[in-house]
């Protein structure tokens, strides 16, 4: 074996126990968002024109780099504990600058989420639990793809295509700023 093939197993072992570490600690593995999926959430977002916008785990930035590119004058703070995602990003944003993207390898759970006049998630079941416990007396308007708040009413439910099946892209508006219907 050559030393550049044991470097390159190495690494691959490395990313993979980094994986397996942040998904352990996480509860999810990254969980890219498709087109159909970024599509609708953009079509629901496009009429707020938010200023400021959280991506709360932004895994490898899809929906972090589409939000800046459709809102150039919006700050698009994306949020990411796991290491691979992470690096993942900071790559992405040398490679494909936007200078409205900030990066923050930081949990979101604790930052004040009521400054951000969008918020946006692709979570889980628990993190969404979480999630709720913490918005629940905050202003929010909310994009989550796939998991629906457990408590909350949505003011838009929109099917869309998934990779397995059909799910859907819920928005929610609690005590937040009025925006204009979605069309």
């Amino acid at each position: 074996m050559t030393i550049l093939t044991i470097a390159v197993i190495g690494a691959m072992i490395l990313i993979v126990l980094l994986v397996l570490i942040d998904s352990a600690r996480n509860g999810i593995t990254p969980t890219p968002t498709t087109n159909k999926e970024k599509t609708a959430a953009l079509q629901i977002a496009q009429p707020m024109n938010p200023s400021t916008i959280a991506d709360l785990g932004a895994g490898f930035g899809t929906m972090a780099f589409s939000l800046a590119e459709q809102f150039p004058d919006a700050k698009v703070t994306a949020y990411e504990t796991a290491t691979i995602p992470w690096l993942f990003l900071k790559i992405r944003k040398i490679v494909q600058p936007r200078k409205n993207v900030i990066i923050k390898k930081t949990d979101f759970m604790n930052e004040q989420l009521y400054t951000y006049d969008l918020l946006y998630t692709y979570l889980y079941p628990k993190a969404m639990d979480r999630l709720q416990v913490k918005l629940q007396h905050e202003p929010t308007t909310l994009i989550s793809n796939c998991f629906a708040m457990p408590d909350w009413n949505p003011s838009l439910i929109w099917p869309v295509e998934s990779k397995v099946t059909y799910g859907s892209i819920y928005l929610y508006r609690r005590n937040a700023t009025s925006y204009p219907p979605i069309s």
